[in-house]
Order: structure tokens, then C-alpha cells, then sequence
């Protein structure tokens, strides 16, 4: 199973728990101003949980199950899914691969 989640600079921010592995990260550019750091990850336990903290408000922190950031068969998969949701007609968009 792999997932999709993201971080918003100075918005909020997530992090993967124990029992998930992140396979690739992406910059989501919109008018090429960085609007998302999008992560694709590989779920080893099926009961992981990713941390969602709020930027803009101390301690405010979520635990949110994997179950809820999708459900990939494969990396390809979830990419695709990253990039129908980015792409909209001929607006200047851009998926870029950091790591």
C-alpha cells in the first residue's frame, strides 16, 4: 500500500510515523511559486499514523491513520493520482521531483 501526503511551508507541516517509508518527494509549483512539498510513501503497517502539525498555533498536532491519504498499489499509481489532481487545463503548474 503507498500514500500520498504533503506539507504546506508555514502552514503545516506532516511527518510519517513508524511503519511508513517515503519513496519520493515533489515540489507542487504553481506560476512556479512553491505551493506544496508532496510525499509518496510506502506503508509497512497498515495501523501507521502521520503526524500533521500546525504551523500557525503551538501545539496543535493531529495523529491522522494512513487510511486516509489514499490507497496506491504502486508508486507510479499514486503519482498519477498527484498529477490529475495538479493539472488543469493549460494552467501553469509544475511537479518537481526533489528526492
Amino acid at each position: 500500500m503507498y500514500i500520498v501526503f504533503g506539507s504546506k511551508k508555514n502552514v503545516y507541516k506532516s511527518v510519517p510515523m513508524k511503519g511508513i517509508e517515503i519513496i519520493e518527494k515533489y515540489n507542487y509549483k504553481f506560476f512556479d511559486e512553491i505551493k506544496l512539498e508532496l510525499s509518496i510513501a510506502k506503508v509497512i503497517d497498515k495501523n501507521s499514523k502521520i503526524k500533521v502539525i500546525d504551523c500557525n498555533e503551538q501545539n496543535c498536532e493531529n495523529l491522522i491513520s494512513v487510511k486516509f491519504f489514499g490507497n496506491f498499489k504502486d508508486v507510479d499509481d499514486a503519482k498519477k493520482e498527484i498529477e490529475s489532481l495538479i493539472y488543469y487545463g493549460s494552467l501553469r503548474t509544475k511537479l518537481e521531483k526533489i528526492s
